[in-house]
């Protein structure tokens, strides 16, 4: 047995890999941004959904017939139609929220249209189970990017070796690069919001320095591989 002397013992920190060391508490507060919040409904009846960021010019006036428009924008046409082939008819989108982030505790507006249900035979795959689509802006970095998880693929969707099929992923990315226009006509730039930071300091000694809330615009949405992911709060389980 190995004797260490007391003297020569180091304390040390233990650190959460999982948390964010310069993420300031409380509400999402982003200037001249709004929450538009995608719903999806999946086949057991729980509720999945897409947070993205609009910025606004001059006072917020979203309305019930902006979330209706991007509603119908993003679920009729070519390119939902497509995408829908992919979608278990058990799967839904079923509806579009609206809340301004300016201000703290402000209502939120809904959209009235019916949801819209995939309309592929095959079976649905696990719920976990989605295709991410990289939301890129100009800037690099993590801060630089968002990721959205759409939901609710059939097994139509599968490729040789359970890879995404070339067609799902050519589907999903000719949908997800729609979104900036379907907010652009109701008045929304799409942005990535950014929250409020505090300085840090990293793991490897690096100074992070405070952020102010801001918002940056997406310059791209794109679907980078053909690989199944799982959004960690609700998968596999």
């Amino acid at each position: 047995m190995r004797i260490i002397p007391l003297d020569q013992l180091q304390q040390f920190a233990a650190v959460n890999l999982l948390s964010d060391p310069g993420a300031v508490g409380g509400p999402v507060l982003i200037p001249s941004c709004a929450q538009i919040v995608l719903h999806w409904f999946e086949e057991d009846g729980k509720n999945a959904h897409n947070v993205l960021y609009g910025r606004y010019s001059g006072p917020f006036a979203g309305t019930t017939t902006q979330a209706n428009g991007i509603m119908t924008a993003l679920t009729t046409g070519a390119a939902w139609t497509a995408m829908a082939a992919f979608l278990a008819t058990s799967t839904s989108f079923a509806a579009v929220q609206i809340r301004n982030v300016a201000i703290q505790d402000q209502p939120i507006i809904g959209s009235t249209t019916p949801s819209a249900a995939g309309s592929s035979a095959s079976a649905a795959l696990p719920n976990e189970m989605a295709i991410v689509a990289t939301l890129r802006t100009a800037l690099a970095g993590q801060s630089g990017r968002g990721r959205m998880y759409v939901p609710g693929f059939a097994t139509n969707a599968l490729g040789a070796g359970n890879v995404i099929s070339a067609a799902a992923v050519t589907a999903v990315q000719n949908w997800a690069a729609t979104i900036p226009g379907a907010l652009n006509t109701q008045g929304y730039v799409h942005v990535l919001g950014l929250r409020e930071r505090a300085q840090y300091t990293g793991t490897t000694g690096t100074v992070h320095p405070a952020r102010a809330a801001n918002s940056v615009p997406i310059t791209a949405v794109v679907v980078r591989d053909n690989h199944w992911d799982s959004q960690r709060r609700r998968g596999l389980r």
